[in-house]
């Protein structure tokens, strides 16, 4: 399996090999990573309602100071 994806191959690549590889890639110049390249994956209305259920589920289990630390550091970082 490739562990990375070289600039040269990536001008090469067509759309169909980009949505078959098994996982987000590196992209490479030489030994420098200079990006990633990540297949954007359809997924079925009823699995994305699964993950959002388990998601609202998640944060209506976090305490008040669970909350403060993510408000925290989202402020850290300037993400409101």
């Amino acid at each position: 399996m490739r562990s990375a994806i070289s600039m040269r191959e990536l001008q090469r690549m067509s759309a169909g090999a980009i949505q078959i590889l098994p996982h987000a890639m590196p992209i490479k110049n030489g030994t420098a990573t200079v990006g990633i390249l990540l297949p954007i994956r359809i997924v079925s209305p009823e699995y994305m309602r699964k993950v959002l259920a388990d998601s609202d589920a998640a944060a209506a289990r976090r305490t008040p100071e669970e909350n403060a630390a993510i408000d925290r550091l989202l402020a850290e970082r300037g993400i409101e």
